[in-house]
């Protein structure tokens, strides 16, 4: 498992000096993580800096950017708990995408952490997920689970058995995304996972979207009778309550063990 360069110290210093209320797009201040903040601080645990935390998310939001090899994410942490659970935003999303769901899981008692893709492409998106999970176990959250929406949806599929996820929830994810290979044939990860699609979605079609789920392993797949995709099924006035359920069934499911 590759984890991205933070420790508990300096995430915790981060996180305590990050601002919160500014706008959407991740602003990293280089000089916010300086070695003598703590005696212990290493060249490598510097990689994490405070960034602005946007308004979008719920009230007590800390944001930080990690490094995970040679890629650093905007990541930002919302409530508090155990259970913590990665908001993977669609392809070109940012952390604001998911807002209205990370409110919804914060007052369910979940820690959420969701951030902005940083660049287009795999080793970016892997490097991405990976800050994202190691985000949450530094904030306090030893176990997670994944939730993404497109491509957010393939990453977290595919990467769900590297990462130690408990359970996975997809939104319309296409199978095959940036060299990224979410099919179940082709994945070792065997915990919870639900793909939720939508019949007649225009940009992922319904049945690739199935292709990503275990249906012989029992009802690993939702299908959603209408034409949104990805996170705009959480928006549709008919279904938003209806996916929100599943969603929430399914973490219930994954974090019971």
């Amino acid at each position: 498992m590759h984890t991205a360069t933070i420790r508990l110290p300096l995430l915790a210093l981060a996180l305590v000096g990050a601002l919160a209320g500014c706008t959407s797009s991740p602003d990293v201040d280089a000089s916010a993580a300086s070695p003598s903040a703590s005696s212990s601080t290493t060249a490598s645990e510097a990689a994490m800096r405070s960034v602005k935390a946007p308004a979008c998310l719920p009230s007590g939001t800390q944001a930080v950017a990690v490094a995970s090899g040679e890629v650093t994410t905007a990541v930002a942490v919302s409530g508090g708990g155990e259970h913590g659970v990665v908001l993977a935003p669609q392809n070109g999303g940012d952390w604001c995408q998911w807002a209205r769901e990370a409110e919804h899981l914060v007052d369910e008692g979940y820690r959420v952490a969701t951030f902005s893709w940083p660049d287009t492409g795999r080793e970016a998106g892997e490097a991405a997920m990976r800050s994202a999970v190691d985000a949450l176990h530094q904030a306090g959250a030893p176990t997670v689970a994944l939730v993404g929406a497109s491509k957010g949806g393939t990453y977290v599929a595919a990467m769900a058995e590297e990462l130690g996820a408990v359970g996975v929830v997809a939104l319309s994810p296409p199978s095959l995304f940036e060299g990224v290979d979410a099919r179940s044939v082709n994945s070792t990860y065997t915990g919870p996972l639900l793909v939720i699609a939508a019949r007649d979605d225009r940009g992922v079609a319904s049945a690739d979207s199935r292709r990503v789920s275990r249906p012989e392993e029992g009802p690993s797949f939702l299908e959603i009778p209408l034409a949104a995709h990805g996170v705009a099924m959480l928006a549709d006035t008919d279904h938003a309550e209806h996916v929100t359920f599943a969603i929430d069934d399914e973490l219930t499911r994954a974090f019971a063990g």
